[in-house]
């Protein structure tokens, strides 16, 4: 750990480590001149030779500096300490949403609490596009839930501005996300936009819905492929009390192709805000043609799995990086 307990970072006295991975540590930590508690959030010290990862560091403390919204954790400052910056973010007394959900341990939650949570997220989620923000890596474990039940979208380390040039090698740093909530775009390598968190949002309200994600597999690259080329099963096949224009709404976010989806996060809040006059019957949601169109179905499913081994050696290459920095710093 790179900040021991009791230790002091200019007026900052950090409490404990709250999480590290591979790109960035996070401390809670308390304001000694106003006795706040905060959440400090450096760049990982194994990382710290990697050029791509201060550039990513940076551009994550610009968005953040930009972002107020309730359902946004909020960047207090940014500090540089000996060369080394840190954030300096709102600490969110909670847990995460990954926690929240498995206390349903497996089970769909109330439609109404689901609904809630829809809610807050879309809102958010307008927020952040209207500011130029795309988040790209929207899942349970990037979403704090307050003791009073708010919901609060965090970790911008992938996020998107409009106009930022790429970082490094396209297929390992815009494939970006969790397998179980990444959009089809992104599968394929591209940067993904608005509409990719859209689609995030529809898998994560669908997982709400049935207690389950919409593509399971034996391992991460089949998940992927069945976000390219499967259908997801009806939600109120597995809910039936899932109103008709609910399901309508969650599904039209998840279509696989980005034109077919929500093209804003304010349209889908719209939807969600008048459930009651939709008409489900409206809604196209005829099964997609799979992603890729190289030819035969044979043809396809060879592509598919050329890209997603593509995609898999480099983050392969990210991991063997990661272990050589860990030797030449020991």
């Amino acid at each position: 750990m790179r900040y021991q307990p009791g230790q002091t970072i200019d007026h900052y006295e950090i409490e404990q480590q709250l999480g590290e991975g591979a790109y960035a540590e996070a401390y809670k930590a308390r304001d000694q001149s106003s006795g706040r508690i905060v959440m400090l959030k450096s760049p990982n010290p194994l990382m710290f030779s990697d050029p791509a990862v201060f550039q990513r560091f940076q551009r994550e403390a610009e968005i953040a500096q930009r972002l107020d919204h309730p359902g946004v954790q909020r960047c207090l400052d940014v500090h540089v300490q000996q060369g080394e910056p840190y954030l300096v973010l709102e600490y969110v007394e909670g847990q995460n949403l990954r926690r929240r959900l498995q206390q349903f341990e497996g089970r769909a939650i109330p439609v109404p609490l689901a609904l809630d949570w829809g809610r807050q997220l879309a809102s958010a989620l307008a927020y952040l596009h209207s500011r130029g923000v795309t988040h790209r890596d929207l899942k349970p474990e990037n979403i704090l839930i307050t003791e009073d039940g708010a919901l609060k979208i965090v970790d911008f380390g992938t996020a998107l501005m409009i106009g930022a040039r790429r970082l490094t090698w396209r297929h390992l740093t815009e494939s970006v996300g969790t397998p179980d909530y990444m959009s089809p775009e992104q599968i394929q390598g591209e940067r993904g936009d608005p509409r990719s968190d859209i689609y995030a949002w529809g898998v994560m309200m669908y997982e709400f819905l049935t207690g389950r994600v919409p593509f399971e597999g034996d391992n991460w690259l089949a998940v992927m492929a069945g976000h390219l080329q499967r259908t997801p099963q009806q939600i109120r096949d597995l809910s039936p009390e899932v109103p008709a224009a609910l399901e309508a709404v969650v599904l039209k976010a998840m279509r696989r192709y980005p034109a077919s989806r929500y093209q804003s996060a304010d349209e889908l809040l719209a939807d969600l805000n008048r459930l009651d006059s939709l008409d489900s019957a409206s809604f196209d949601l005829a099964p997609e043609r799979p992603m890729a169109g190289f030819g035969t179905p044979a043809e396809s499913a060879a592509q598919l799995w050329l890209r997603i081994a593509l995609i898999a050696l480099g983050f392969f290459a990210l991991l063997v990086l990661v272990v050589v920095l860990g030797v030449m710093f020991r």
